[in-house]
């Protein structure tokens, strides 16, 4: 493996790669060492119809969902968010979740042929381990809807013993593959920004098929924290992106605001 310090982020070289509309603009603001992309964005001044996007080598206090902490050495993987201001609401902020993970895959296979799968709502798997999550916040701004989507992504990182899951990065699966961050930074802002407005038009319905084809929690036996005395197993998802459960051979419906799911092994 090359030192990926020879592949630093290059705010000129992501923005180089992009592929947009051009009634989209991207601002974007690279950084060394940041506390959390997505806190950074929260605080910024937002506008309709621009993306701001903010990337760095490094983040101090990076986050996930549920309160979690987001491993993020330097120089090793991908920390970055995007805001934009919106005039429609999001109600149904599971499938925007599982779009955004469906963006990555595409932007994976589109440049380097890798396969990824994803474990509802937002958690991206090699080999069934985890190398990717997503974190949505949302803050509602005179009406408007400010949407920060956070991604991590584990890509050259080898060793951590901080994190207390299995997972993996895409160096550790892929060897063979010099992955480039910079482009594939650039690479999936463009799939974000070509599904944004498919998905406010027409919602997660006509993303379902996709996510269905990669869904690896389909038909397994899931540990549900609401129902941990249970027997459960995950089917598929609805229209709005929540998810089918069995519990205790009753059908039910949960949204990733209410439960965490793990596979029983």
């Amino acid at each position: 493996m090359k030192d990926v310090n020879e592949k630093s982020l290059n705010r000129e070289k992501i923005l180089s790669f992009l592929d947009i509309n051009q009634n989209q603009r991207v601002n974007l603001e690279v950084f060394n060492q940041i506390d959390s992309t997505n806190s950074y964005l929260l605080k910024k001044d937002q506008e309709i119809d621009v993306f701001n996007v903010c990337a760095a080598e490094m983040q101090t206090k990076g986050r996930g969902r549920s309160g979690k902490s987001w491993e993020s050495p330097k120089n090793s993987n991908i920390y970055f968010s995007i805001g934009t201001l919106l005039n429609e609401k999001i109600s149904d902020l599971d499938g925007f979740s599982i779009l955004v993970a469906l963006d990555i895959k595409k932007a994976l296979k589109k440049l380097y042929e890798i396969n990824s799968q994803i474990k509802w709502p937002n958690d991206l798997y090699l080999n069934e381990k985890k190398f990717g999550g997503i974190l949505i916040e949302t803050k509602i701004i005179n009406k408007k809807l400010l949407i920060i989507v956070g991604i991590g992504l584990n890509v050259y990182m080898e060793k951590n013993d901080f994190i207390d899951q299995e997972w993996t990065s895409l160096h550790l699966e892929n060897p063979s593959i010099e992955i480039d961050r910079n482009i594939l930074i650039s690479q999936i802002v463009s799939e974000i920004a070509k599904d944004l407005n498919i998905f406010l038009k027409k919602g997660f319905k006509v993303f379902k098929k996709d996510f269905e084809k990669i869904n690896i929690l389909k038909n397994k036996k899931v540990f549900v924290s609401n129902y941990s005395e249970a027997n459960c197993i995950a089917l598929d998802t609805n229209d709005d992106g929540s998810l089918n459960i069995l519990v205790d051979n009753v059908k039910k419906r949960v949204s990733s605001g209410e439960v965490s799911l793990k596979i029983q092994k």
